[in-house]
């Protein structure tokens, strides 16, 4: 989809980036910038979407916009950015697994497994019960899904797994995070 096309599909998320942009420029001390986030906060005054992305660039937007129109002659002082957990826009969290075929709590040694999540960066292994699986390719077309926010992860179930086991733990690990799936899964007969 072009970007022309995207606008019109969405034009608040158009709108509220060219305001976060505009507050960008402004504060690299571009004044035309003040005016952009005004006119792009008077487009999304009221819209929200329930993404998470979208809500804090909306907040932010929100903030400044409306100092600024209640202080035309005030300046907008920005302190230092929020860091560490639970200081990103959308928390990182595992938020489901799917798994191919028949039970939603069983697989199949040699089934690949759908780890569904938000994260930070790319996942580099899975950890089942603490025994590291390589992470699977998504097919072509999906690399935009492998990171971040409504990412997805595969792996395959180990060959060497015997039905019956219990896999209890499901751990996603990356540079600088580990997160633990709400879940795991049985191992079935192929």
């Amino acid at each position: 989809m072009k970007g022309s096309e995207q606008r019109a599909e969405s034009p608040a998320t158009w709108n509220l980036l060219k305001g976060l942009i505009g507050i960008c420029f402004a504060v690299q001390g571009n004044e035309g910038g003040w005016k952009t986030a005004i006119e792009s906060y008077r487009e999304v005054r009221g819209i929200t979407t329930g993404d998470c992305k979208y809500q804090a660039g909306y907040d932010l937007l929100k903030q400044v916009g409306s100092f600024l129109l209640e202080h035309p002659d005030g300046k907008v002082a920005f302190g230092e950015a929020p860091t560490g957990p639970g200081s990103a826009a959308c928390p990182y969290r595992v938020t489901d697994l799917y798994i191919p075929i028949g039970n939603v709590d069983e697989a199949a040694p040699g089934d690949i497994v759908e780890v569904h999540g938000t994260w930070p960066s790319e996942v580099r292994h899975v950890f089942l019960d603490g025994r590291k699986q390589d992470v699977r390719p998504l097919s072509e077309g999906d690399e935009d899904k492998a990171c971040c926010h409504k990412g997805i992860t595969l792996f395959e179930v180990p060959q060497n797994l015997q039905p019956g086991t219990e896999v209890k733990k499901i751990t996603l690990a990356g540079d600088g995070f580990e997160l633990t799936a709400p879940r795991g899964f049985t191992v079935k007969a192929p």
